[in-house]
């Protein structure tokens, strides 16, 4: 087949010409089988062999957290204290390449010695509601296999619009066709399909489109803006077909230089910090601090956290979670004493506790 990649118009006849494998399968009776465990890429998260979705808007910073779980698993380092299973992985960015490799590079740099030869990036969409698309993934699984000695464990497509030919989104055919071709990829492949997807107007209502595309995922995940003026994202999970739904999660993203352009100017991108926290809208700062900044919020939470899970609350220790989440923690002296003078939090030498603030709000 040939190896470059061409726009192919999607007819319903190509999918309807699907070849289908009608294997005997052996029968299982009673509750054989019950002890099996789930297979995870990222355990808790991202099931083996799975369809996936990941949805939000614009701007939410969901491109970055499916490329951080890529480099994850080519790279083999865990995830969140999630353990990750290492393998290859299939990358295909439908919207572009050139600020793909600007966040893999700013990944590689902020996880020093992590090697990302596993990690293969297609700068151009791929349409899976064509059979012969279908098979120009095989095509790349199988050459990535033979150059990584890995198997693919991840592909991904970013995003679903650029990967659906130009059909319509509403139409339940149409992403029946889009459904089709990614479970013959999943199957073919063994790999779990991430796909990175717009939500609707309603973002509550999840992914734009056909109500086809939730009822054929095992998992998907919603990715919203942490709070209006903060690089950070929360991650809910909206459906986890075959085990617990993972609680919702916040993650700060970190400004990591690259490069220095023939300009003289720095040349930065983004990259997410790997470190859970709650939600600001779930764990909202005390009334009346209109003049917190992020930082702010991050400290006052950290004490909280500990304070709730029986941890140590400690000055060094706080600054030490600030310091895990990117933030640089020069200043940090004197947020402790703004949040210490409001009320927020109590300094007694080395010791922290919540402020009469907290109390006053009934820690809700």
């Amino acid at each position: 087949m040939n190896s470059s990649v061409t726009a192919i118009s999607t007819t319903l006849a190509e999918v309807d010409a699907l070849p289908v494998t009608r294997l005997k399968v052996a029968l299982e009776y009673g509750s054989t089988g019950y002890d099996r465990e789930q297979s995870f890429v990222i355990k808790g998260l991202l099931p083996e062999q799975s369809f996936v979705s990941m949805y939000g808007p614009s701007g939410s910073f969901k491109s970055f957290l499916a490329l951080d779980w890529a480099c994850h698993i080519a790279s083999g380092i865990n995830w969140d204290q999630h353990k990750v299973i290492q393998g290859a992985v299939l990358y295909v960015a439908g919207e572009g390449g050139f600020g793909v490799t600007k966040r893999v590079r700013a990944w590689e740099i902020r996880h020093q010695g992590a090697n990302l030869d596993n990690l293969a990036r297609l700068g151009v969409p791929v349409f899976p509601a064509n059979y012969d698309q279908v098979e120009l993934v095989v095509d790349y699984y199988n050459d990535i296999k033979a150059k990584t000695g890995q198997d693919v464990k991840l592909i991904i497509l970013d995003t679903l619009a650029r990967c659906y030919g130009g059909n319509d989104e509403n139409s339940s055919k149409d992403m029946g066709a889009f459904i089709t071709g990614c479970a013959a990829i999943q199957q073919l492949t063994g790999a779990t399909v991430l796909v990175v997807h717009h939500s609707g107007k309603n973002m509550e209502s999840g992914g734009r489109g056909s109500s086809s595309l939730p009822a054929a995922l095992d998992v998907e995940y919603r990715v919203s803006r942490d709070g209006e003026d903060q690089q950070a994202l929360v991650l809910t999970c909206s459906k986890m077909k075959d085990s617990d739904q993972p609680e919702p999660k916040a993650y700060d993203l970190t400004s990591v230089h690259i490069r220095t352009d023939s300009d003289g100017d720095d040349v930065n991108s983004l990259c997410i910090i790997p470190v859970g926290r709650p939600p600001s809208d779930d764990e909202a700062p005390p009334i009346n601090t209109p003049r917190w900044k992020a930082y702010h919020t991050a400290l006052w939470q950290s004490a909280r956290s500990r304070t709730e899970t029986n941890a140590p609350v400690t000055y060094a220790l706080i600054r030490d979670d600030l310091k895990a989440l990117g933030f640089d923690i020069k200043h940090y002296a004197r947020w402790m004493e703004k949040l210490v003078d409001e009320g927020a939090l109590i300094r007694d030498g080395e010791m922290v506790s919540m402020g009469q603030m907290s109390l006053e709000k009934g820690e809700s």
